[in-house]
């Protein structure tokens, strides 16, 4: 077949005309877009409970901790303890989700091992993100440089005792409210 009659050939094919589409016609839900819109409300549903659990956990626990190291070892008031706490409270809803994004990060890169390597991730996850919030909470609190140097200088000394028994009970409470294993549980064996 020569390529003149190949193009006269094809020209004989019927083509269809476009279609217009109007603007105000409605989209058809099939299962596959009811199945995707169910899945995003899913999603939306599952993240807003676990910004709900971390704000949870994280101002539950830190109310716990502040309260012997502020008012005890630091010997702050029950005033400034309260205003400290009441900026904790919204320093804490603000950081509790990217607090667990990072711990969840970091275990994702170091991964779960024994008990000494999951106390050493968690120890450093807790220092590394909270050290620098808690000086500048003190700050903004009104505390005195010596009260901040106190309280910071005995957080260093006692984030080893805080680390992993703050991530435990993230564990946990992700266990017991979400009523799965823990993204980092999962994020480390996957």
């Amino acid at each position: 077949m020569s390529p003149q009659s190949l193009s006269q050939a094809t020209e004989a094919i019927p083509v269809s005309p476009p279609v217009m589409v109007l603007e105000d016609e409605q989209p058809v839900e099939t299962s596959q877009s009811t199945n995707s819109q169910h899945n995003s409300q899913n999603n939306r549903r599952t993240r807003w409970n676990e910004w709900l659990l971390d704000v949870f956990a994280m101002n539950s626990f830190s109310w716990i901790i502040a309260i012997p190291i502020e008012l005890v070892l630091a010997g702050m008031s029950w005033n400034e303890h309260l205003k400290v706490r009441l900026l904790a409270v919204v320093f804490n809803t603000v950081i509790a989700r990217p607090f667990s994004l990072y711990r969840n990060w970091v275990v994702a890169r170091f991964g779960r091992g024994g008990a000494l390597h999951n106390y050493g991730v968690d120890t450093f996850v807790f220092l590394s993100f909270q050290l620098p919030l808690y000086t500048l909470n003190m700050m903004l609190g009104g505390a005195s440089v010596a009260e901040i140097a106190t309280a910071c200088i005995t957080f260093m000394m006692i984030a080893g005792a805080l680390g992993r028994p703050y991530g435990i009970y993230l564990d946990f409470l992700r266990r017991l409210w979400l009523n799965r294993r823990p993204v980092v549980d999962t994020a480390a064996t996957g």
